[in-house]
């Protein structure tokens, strides 16, 4: 309840910066734009780097705080558990063909530094995707809308039937409709303490079709969220951010649906550069709901290392 409510006064305020109504408008309008004209521009003198143009990536390590616990029954019918700590390492490739239309995907590997031979491919739980893809239209100019799909289920490159797994199952996406907005001015500068920093913000509207409901074993539809994201930008690239989510119908929250995500460190976009950074997606609750068992404090996050290029 409290999200909503500061929702309400940052959007009550948000044009408070010096724009105009004629501004806001502009922005909101070139939502969506499609210059076709711009496919026909060269960017380069080289034949091949134009048919590379618009590509850009990453390579990242992930580093997990806690261990990956797993549960095993002897022959005797003893359980036991066994912890590791399961690292992910992955490469991103995006494509931006025209203004801010883009696709990306991102492969995975994974990682156990308990055994002699890292490389982990059982590793896997069943949602650890091999592959996650992305696709849409998302402008990060303040008062511009935003359309796009993500799927980050257990997608398979060579899936197992046996165990019903699928390349991917597109229904389990999620559709993300929002809207960026500027944080009033006389609220940012409560948090500034230097020239580079700022504080902006995102509303979405999400939409997944299908979802696994962990009370009924059943699969249901339509799970629907509304989230409110917050980026403080402290000096220059260094950032801490935080996501709070609403569920309209609260039974189709999961334990791993979060109330709120959040995270810190060292982000520089452009190619070349080294990022470092702290997040946590864990089924994080507010203090006044309860908390699934094993999930939702700090060591439940992860320490990740990127480094971006560009074509």
């Amino acid at each position: 309840m409290g999200a909503m409510v500061l929702l309400s006064l940052l959007l009550t305020h948000a044009p408070c910066r010096g724009e105009t109504a004629q501004e806001i408008y502009h922005a909101a309008l070139s939502s969506f734009s499609m210059p076709l004209s711009d496919l026909m521009e060269k960017e380069h003198d080289s034949e091949w780097n134009n048919l590379f143009s618009g590509f850009s990536g990453s390579l990242a390590f992930n580093y997990p705080l806690a261990d990956t616990v797993e549960e095993s029954r002897g022959p005797d019918g003893t359980q036991t558990e066994t912890g590791f700590r399961k690292a992910t390492v992955s490469a991103t490739f995006k494509y931006n063909p025209i203004s801010y239309w883009f696709a990306s995907v991102t492969f995975n590997g994974y990682l156990n530094f308990d055994e002699s031979n890292p490389w982990c491919p059982d590793c896997r739980a069943p949602w650890d995707p091999d592959f996650s893809y992305a696709f849409g239209y998302d402008d990060w100019h303040p008062y511009t809308f935003s359309l796009t799909y993500a799927n980050y289920g257990g997608n398979r490159i060579n899936p197992d039937k046996e165990k019903g797994e699928k390349v991917t199952d597109f229904s389990s996406g999620t559709y993300s409709l929002g809207w960026k907005f500027p944080v009033p001015r006389s609220i940012e500068e409560l948090f500034i303490v230097h020239p580079t920093g700022g504080l902006g913000g995102g509303i979405n509207y999400n939409l997944t079709p299908t979802y696994s409901d962990l009370a009924s074993g059943e699969e249901k539809s339509w799970k629907q969220s509304l989230s409110l994201t917050l980026k403080y930008t402290i000096y220059k690239w260094w950032y801490a951010t935080i996501t709070c989510y609403y569920y309209p119908r609260p039974d189709q929250q999961q334990p791993w649906d979060p109330d709120y995500t959040y995270g810190f460190g060292y982000f520089d976009w452009h190619p070349g550069t080294v990022s470092i950074q702290y997040n946590n997606y864990s089924g994080n609750r507010y203090p006044w709901n309860e908390s699934p068992e094993d999930t939702g404090s700090f060591k439940d996050g992860s320490i990740s290392v990127l480094w971006s290029w560009v074509w």
